[in-house]
Formats: C-alpha cells, sequence, structure tokens
C-alpha cells in the first residue's frame, strides 16, 4: 500500500496591518507637507561702495516705523496709508528719471511688520524706484 502524504496548508501573509500602515503613512505625508509656495520679488540692491558725488545729491528717503508711520522726503511728511505713499511715489515721476537719480533710501525699523516692509518695497519698486536699504546692527529700536 501507498502512503499518501497529507497536502500542506500553504502559510497566508497576513495583509490587514498593510492598510493601517498605509492610511498612518498617507496622513503622516499629508500633515508634514507643505502647501504654501513662497512669495516674494527678485530685487536689485546697489551695492554698498560710497560715492562722494552720490552724497551730494538729496535723495528721497522713507522712513518706515512700526504702525505704518511714514515720513517721506526732505520734509518728513507724515504719510498714514499705502496708496497716499504711492501716490506721492507717482507724483515723483521716477521713471523719467535716469536710474541714478531713482535711488529711494528705504529706513525701516526693526520692530516694523513683514506685511508693512513688503507693501512699502513693491510700492517703491512699482514707482520705478531702485531701492537703498538702511541696515540696523544691534538692539532694537522704538
Amino acid at each position: 500500500m501507498l502512503l499518501r502524504r497529507k497536502a500542506r496548508p500553504q502559510p497566508e501573509i497576513y495583509v490587514a496591518s498593510f492598510a493601517d500602515i498605509a492610511f498612518l503613512l498617507i496622513i503622516f505625508f499629508i500633515l508634514t507637507t507643505e502647501l504654501n509656495k513662497p512669495f516674494g520679488k527678485e530685487l536689485q540692491i546697489p551695492s554698498g561702495v560710497t560715492d562722494p558725488a552720490q552724497k551730494a545729491k538729496e535723495n528721497l528717503t522713507v522712513n518706515l516705523k512700526p504702525g505704518f508711520q511714514i515720513r517721506y522726503g526732505e520734509k518728513a511728511q507724515e504719510i498714514r496709508s499705502l496708496p497716499e505713499l504711492q501716490e506721492k511715489l507717482k507724483s515723483e515721476n521716477l521713471l523719467a528719471r535716469k536710474e541714478e537719480d531713482r535711488i529711494v533710501i528705504l529706513d525701516s525699523s526693526p520692530l516694523v511688520s513683514y506685511k508693512d516692509y513688503y507693501q512699502v518695497v513693491m510700492a517703491i519698486t512699482k514707482a520705478g524706484g531702485v531701492l537703498a536699504l538702511v541696515e540696523y546692527e544691534g538692539g532694537d529700536e522704538k
């Protein structure tokens, strides 16, 4: 008599946990993915070389303080809103000037919000001004 071997049952792979792991990975990647694209505009900033002939000229200066307080020009006119600044810059007719005469100095307090700073930079750039920045070193200014 011939003895037959019993057929062994094939081992099964338990795949129910794979769905749980895949779901957890999907949630992880959704939560850690950054969906906002950074925004901004590339600016050409003049070099920091001091030219004695340039000091003789009076450049337009915009002093930006917290709370959107702006002092504009040599006479230090007070400006309280962005549209008012845009009108002042438009009245200067910067686009009709030579590039070296279009310099607008932006003197911004370190306490100014990024949003206000960015809006003023864009207003100067749209008006045709060549932006020159004043850099602060050290502590906070009030």
